[in-house]
């Protein structure tokens, strides 16, 4: 039992420590026009804007999944990449590998009017890669980013 407790209690700390999540009561449209803006001073580049909502719709999965489609009523769901050019270069000449990381993907998703950004934080890198302590700056810079939006 204490071996189970103990795997547990690691699994919420790596997911906690692994997705950032920022919450503000307001609506998506409102909190993601801020979040562009916020990456825009910030110099972190927007390369991908994706409304997976919307694609999902379009792809007729709401009647392919029927009433087991969108259980938690999300009423947005929308995916930002991003990419700062300094970070991006330094990250591809420490290590290459670690490209994973770097763009950035943040998720925003809206329910009952308020809306959490999700950001899938680059610390999950290995701690001996040469692009880590790169990472670990950039992974600040987003959740500065982020954590300047209201």
């Amino acid at each position: 039992m204490k071996k189970i407790l103990l795997i547990l209690s690691f699994s919420l700390s790596l997911w906690a420590n692994s997705v950032y999540v920022k919450t503000i009561d307001s609506p998506m449209n409102e909190v993601y026009a801020k979040v562009l803006a916020s990456f825009d001073k910030s110099y972190l580049i927007v390369v991908s804007e994706i409304d997976i909502l919307k694609k999902f719709k379009h792809a007729g999965l709401p009647e392919r999944f029927g009433k087991n489609f969108n259980t938690n009523n999300l009423t947005g769901i929308k995916a930002i990449i991003a990419c700062n050019g300094w970070f991006g270069n330094e990250v591809a000449n420490a290590d290459p590998l670690m490209m994973g990381f770097c763009p950035i993907r943040v998720t925003l998703i809206e329910r009952d009017g308020k809306t959490s950004i999700l950001f899938v934080r680059p610390l999950l890198a290995p701690k001996d890669s040469k692009a880590y302590a790169i990472l670990k700056k950039l992974d600040a810079k987003v959740i500065s980013a982020i954590n300047a939006v209201n």
